[in-house]
């Protein structure tokens, strides 16, 4: 059956994050709550209120540098040890009561995810010589499941995606996002409209800030709204409210 098009499921965030590790991609979740990096008491600081509960899929190894806002409830959701987790969970949230009690899903990270399906793959197809089955269905499944995630229309969804760097046909080095699978990356970034690459960048006094890339490089970051500047503070709340002109 059609569905018409809606300001409800217009009005949404749905955007992949990519960084290097130990840049503070986890950390994001704390400014969907309302809370923004103070870097001269390099402590996190409540400034608005919470922009509503944040289901987290973790895949990592886990949420330590979240871990009291786990203990004071304020982070619900899911470890994902296994690709059979990840497919419970995204079915978990599409149950109606899961609709009502969170506004964000934010997934950790699309890395470990790959990581988990290449596992269960290895395990269907032990064979060496199945490994064109094995990798052609390792990409029908990674690509059901990042349009399942993105296509979550009652939620704003977030993702995060360790960077690798690689060479092109050129052999200049560039950043491509860590993910298993050619046919995989090279798609990724044209699921989402909003891209952004986390990065330090110098200001002035040779001060390193940590950035929201927007623009650059092109291929990896992008901003499909048209309301972000290329640098922007990394703070997923702001972005929001700026995309949808709050």
């Amino acid at each position: 059956m059609l569905k018409q098009i809606s300001k409800e499921t217009a009005n949404r965030f749905c955007g992949l994050v990519i960084g290097p590790a130990g840049i503070g991609k986890t950390s994001l979740i704390r400014t969907i709550l309302g809370q923004e990096y103070d870097e001269a008491s390099r402590t996190w600081k409540q400034v608005s209120e919470p922009e509503g509960l944040v289901c987290t899929l973790s895949a990592e190894a886990g949420l330590l540098c979240v871990r009291d806002l786990v203990a004071a409830g304020k982070i619900e959701g899911f470890e994902i040890s296994s690709f059979q987790d990840l497919r419970e969970a995204i079915t978990a949230l599409q149950d109606s009561e899961a609709v009502k009690r969170y506004r964000w899903v934010f997934v950790d990270s699309l890395t470990e995810i790959a990581s988990r399906c290449v596992e269960a793959m290895k395990a269907k197809y032990p064979s060496g010589g199945d490994s064109f089955k094995m990798w052609g269905e390792y990409n029908d499944q990674m690509t059901y499941i990042i349009k399942a995630l993105r296509d979550m229309t009652q939620y704003n969804v977030v993702l995060t995606c360790l960077e690798s760097m690689e060479f092109d046909e050129n052999r200049r080095r560039v950043i491509a996002p860590m993910i298993s699978g050619s046919s995989v990356k090279e798609r990724l970034t044209s699921y989402f409209d909003e891209v952004f690459h986390v990065e330090n960048v110098m200001d002035d006094q040779g001060i390193a800030h940590r950035v929201f890339n927007t623009a650059s490089p092109i291929g990896l970051s992008k901003d499909r709204s048209g309301m972000l500047d290329a640098y922007e503070a990394p703070n997923l709340l702001t972005v929001f409210k700026k995309i949808m002109n709050q």
